[in-house]
């Protein structure tokens, strides 16, 4: 299994476009997808540790979504905050809180 990594704290960044979010891959940069009926939508985030890896996120704004692993996002893209914390599975662990990315 790979190690953890632990980074020192970094901004969050907000890509509102998606071909600039995944050309550039900026750690710790965010962008959100357009929300589904039941507001639902996808918060993709790019690996604050800097290795360039992407992934999404379930989440809702203001409402953590009930099926599956989801997160609640409370709707800031400015100084966002997920709950619960983020786990890049056996690659970075860690809390986006009030846009600033921190390592467990």
């Amino acid at each position: 299994m790979a190690e953890v990594r632990r980074t020192a704290p970094i901004c969050a960044q907000h890509v509102p476009d998606k071909e600039t979010f995944l050309r550039d891959r900026i750690a710790g940069s965010f962008r959100v997808g357009p929300a589904d009926s039941d507001g639902e939508l996808s918060f993709w985030y790019c690996c604050p540790c800097g290795c360039g890896a992407v992934a999404p996120l379930a989440s809702g704004k203001g409402f953590k979504p009930s099926d599956g692993p989801s997160w609640q996002w409370d709707g800031s893209t400015d100084a966002p905050t997920l709950m619960p914390s983020v786990n890049h599975v056996g690659h970075w662990h860690g809390w986006l809180k009030a846009g600033v990315w921190e390592s467990c």
